[in-house]
């Protein structure tokens, strides 16, 4: 492929599937100024957001939690923490999955939010001998997505908390406003798909993995979502989220601190987005970051 970078932002042809129309503008620009930017009426949305939250607030009647919020430390996780909380009147469990890479930012980050804000965290610790093994499966099969060893685990989790407490409303912190450009698959794939998951683990691991979190695309996409009524919520995509604006806020009133990049909250991400893609496959995620 001839090298071409987008006329309208940064990404470019690291990417297999770009393409681009007459005026060298990519399709990612193309979908948001088609597809999304027409319909961001936030008094809209305000009227929907309005009848989540109620939703939400219903749900949750007469139980200890009406939503259930995973904590990485980052700043869409801790913002919307704050949201919730703060200014929602919401009763989320909060919880954090600990893979054995966390920075000392990221424990920090989650300790002084918690805290501020009166609540318990609740901590799932990923098995280190399975999690070392299977990462190590992934370094062995050379595949790109080094990360998907973490990606699952923090996702098994998320619906093992959610079924276990019997919660119907997951916060999630995706935003428009710095992800609405997705990553490449060849590079990001699916943490979820069990066929490849096996296969690797088939030929690289020999860690039986009996307690490691598994949640197949089947069960958080059809049974948790369709049997179990399970929703996932995007609070952050109903008004326009302005990331500066939350970095300080959250600096100024809990102490909370920045990461160096997005992702560095793990240190295993930090290597996997900072050396293993540029590096071995020359794509830098930063791109679309």
């Amino acid at each position: 492929m001839v090298y071409q970078i987008c006329t309208n932002c940064v990404l470019d042809t690291n990417d297999p599937r770009i393409h681009f129309d007459e005026h060298g503008v990519c399709d990612q620009c193309s979908d948001y100024s088609t597809n999304v930017e027409p319909n961001l009426d936030w008094n809209v949305k305000k009227v929907e957001f309005d009848a989540i939250i109620k939703k939400i607030k219903d749900d949750g009647r007469n139980r200890d939690f009406d939503c259930l919020l995973g904590m990485s430390g980052g700043v869409d996780s801790s913002y919307m923490l704050h949201l919730a909380v703060k200014e929602l009147g919401l009763r989320p469990l909060v919880f954090h999955v600990d893979g054995g890479w966390n920075s000392e930012l990221a424990v920090n980050n989650i300790q002084v939010m918690v805290d501020k804000l009166g609540l318990d965290l609740y901590t799932e610790v990923i098995n280190w001998e399975e999690m070392k093994t299977f990462q190590l499966a992934l370094f062995k099969a050379g595949v790109p997505s080094l990360d998907v060893a973490q990606d699952h685990a923090f996702v098994g989790t998320l619906y093992k908390f959610a079924e276990k407490y019997k919660i119907k409303n997951i916060l999630n912190g995706y935003n428009m406003s710095s992800e609405f450009c997705s990553y490449p698959l060849k590079y990001y794939y699916f943490g979820t798909d069990m066929k490849y998951v096996n296969d690797i683990r088939s030929q690289f691991c020999d860690n039986p993995m009996k307690t490691y979190p598994w949640s197949s695309v089947f069960n958080h996409k059809f049974y948790l979502k369709y049997i179990k009524g399970v929703r996932l919520v995007q609070l952050l995509t109903y008004f326009p989220y302005d990331k500066e604006k939350a970095k300080a806020m959250l600096q100024k009133e809990y102490g909370w601190y920045p990461y160096p990049q997005k992702h560095f909250e793990s240190r295993f991400t930090k290597f996997f987005e900072s050396y293993w893609l540029p590096e071995r496959f020359g794509f830098d995620p930063r791109r679309v970051q």
